[in-house]
């Protein structure tokens, strides 16, 4: 995946690069800079789908932040917009282009990583799974997902308003989800952290009132996970 850096002061560009270098230190990330909005979309445009956020400053000669973010939502809304300005007076006018969020400069490297945590979480939510119903494939987001049920031979995933009856082994089905979302509490079931709303000791309550067992050789675990998904909001 790719991250946009678009600002028209070197020093800050450079700065911001070795901050996301330095934060993710993987080769599967990498920052790009771009001295103008017009170059930053045209390299968006090139490849929409390999960018997990950008950056821009509102404050640029020729085509300013603003105007640049307003042109890649109209083309490319998926994509987590981050404003950079000097003035904070300014941050206001994000709100007419939808920003993810806006950094103060100079750049302070905890608010950097912050807002970074919140895209990688925003996308997280975003990602789907594949199921086979009826025949015919479904992608389902993550984040609509509320529990999963085992039913002998057939899994039964429940949404929120609707659910899928498909062929599965619950342990098979968890290794295909994400670990800080979803946690298996019961040999019959696996929950989705993000819809619990309580938890007393025997059974979790979920976001719409259904009440799902956890067994006693879970209960730990659930606890683990759901204290490492709160941590992971902050």
């Amino acid at each position: 995946m790719k991250i946009g850096i678009c600002d028209d002061e070197y020093r800050t560009r450079q700065q911001m690069y070795k901050e996301i270098e330095n934060y993710y230190k993987r080769l599967d990330v990498s920052a790009l800079t771009f001295a103008s909005g017009q170059e930053l979309l045209n390299a968006v445009d090139d490849d929409p789908a390999g960018y997990l956020c950008v950056f821009l400053d509102i404050e640029m000669d020729e085509m300013d932040g603003l105007e640049a973010a307003r042109q890649l939502k109209k083309s490319h809304a998926h994509i987590p917009v981050i404003l950079l300005t000097s003035h904070t007076e300014y941050a206001m006018s994000g709100y007419e282009v939808e920003a993810f969020r806006f950094l103060s400069k100079p750049l302070q490297r905890e608010k950097l990583e912050e807002a970074l945590k919140a895209v990688e979480k925003t996308k997280i939510y975003q990602k789907k799974i594949k199921i086979i119903s009826d025949g015919g494939e479904i992608y389902l987001p993550y984040q609509d997902i509320y529990y999963i049920k085992s039913e002998n031979v057939y899994l039964q995933v429940v949404l929120k308003d609707r659910s899928y009856l498909i062929r599965g082994k619950l342990k098979e089905q968890l290794q295909q989800l994400p670990q800080v979302l979803f946690s298996q509490v019961h040999r019959s079931y696996i929950v989705n952290l993000l819809h619990v709303r309580s938890y007393d000791g025997k059974q979790i309550l979920l976001r719409g009132g259904t009440r799902i067992p956890v067994s006693s050789s879970r209960s730990r675990e659930f606890k683990e996970n759901m204290m490492h998904y709160l941590r992971e909001q902050r």
